[in-house]
């Protein structure tokens, strides 16, 4: 059985110079892979020419395929990506892409390999569509372990109250300082433009029944509050970074802090090596290494 499993969009990224294989929860499958964690990736691809760009990255990291759909009548992901002169970007993401289609009865089948205690993962993204939410919602609802859901929200694709239900069910939440903010805004909650971060947390976190938040805050670092809200940890990469661009900085932090959750490392060690992680990340083209070697330096570093 495996420890970790991870539900959600496998894509492909059409920047200006070509495509680049993406979709936050693969990005995070793949990093775990490369860590040495045997991810489970529970998604679907359609039947195209980047079904083999996509499939290509599993032999690459060594990844199983047990959990991946195929879905004839459907294209596998595409996302436009733009590209602005400060390493940010614009996201234009098609619709009716195959992970709109995961399908509930084997996604549930093959979420069996999950280790009950194990750690499951998932973005908000694949919610968008009622037959992936519908999968989510059962494979989410009968594991018995602990949740770590990326709210990684998307203008125009993922409706609020169904965001609100994947929280729910979550142990740990991870977000960024505007999307902090933005649930503050929905749930009534003072914001960290009106108060303190550390204080708009807690608030928070008596609104919602987590175990833990991660708020990533960019250069700044990240911070991890406990379920009734009190900051229990602080991390930063002071080193300086050679930006290329931000394209997977998130996810790389997630599988990052997966890691430290699977490996039971304290918190302040988690966010200092997951920050550190995602600093390199964006001295890098898209959201993985070209060359896998450059995981050596860091699992080494962790030993």
């Amino acid at each position: 059985m495996t420890r970790v499993a991870v539900f959600g969009e496998m894509l492909v990224d059409q920047f200006e110079s070509g495509p680049v294989v993406g979709g936050a929860p693969f990005n995070v499958a793949r990093h775990l892979a490369a860590f040495g964690h045997a991810p489970l990736m529970l998604s679907a691809v359609g039947v195209d020419e980047h079904t083999a760009l996509v499939m290509r990255e599993f032999d690459r990291y060594g990844m199983r395929r047990d959990g991946v759909q195929i879905t004839p009548d459907h294209p596998t992901g595409v996302v436009d990506v733009q590209t602005a002169p400060d390493g940010s970007h614009r996201f234009s993401i098609r619709f009716g892409s195959a992970w709109d289609f995961i399908e509930e009865t084997p996604a549930r089948a093959a979420a069996t390999a999950l280790d009950p205690a194990g750690w499951l993962y998932a973005g908000t993204l694949a919610l968008r569509s009622p037959v992936s939410r519908a999968a989510a919602w059962a494979v989410l609802r009968s594991h018995p372990g602990p949740v770590y859901l990326d709210l990684n929200w998307r203008e125009g694709q993922v409706p609020r109250e169904v965001v609100l239900q994947a929280i729910d069910l979550a142990d740990v939440l991870k977000v960024n300082d505007e999307e902090l903010a933005m649930l503050c805004g929905w749930l009534d909650v003072p914001a960290a433009s009106e108060i303190p971060m550390p204080d708009s947390a807690r608030h928070l976190l008596q609104c919602l029944p987590l175990q833990m938040l991660l708020v990533t805050c960019g250069a700044e670092g990240a911070l991890a509050f406990d379920s009734e809200g009190r900051c229990i940890a602080r991390g930063r990469d002071t080193r300086p970074i050679s930006l290329v661009d931000t394209v997977g900085a998130g996810d790389s932090f997630s599988a990052v802090a997966l890691a430290g959750l699977l490996r039971g490392w304290d918190m302040g060690t988690t966010l200092a090596r997951a920050n550190a992680f995602a600093g390199y990340i964006c001295e890098v083209r898209g959201a993985v290494p070209p060359d896998l070697t450059a995981y050596a330096q860091w699992v080494g570093a962790w030993r």
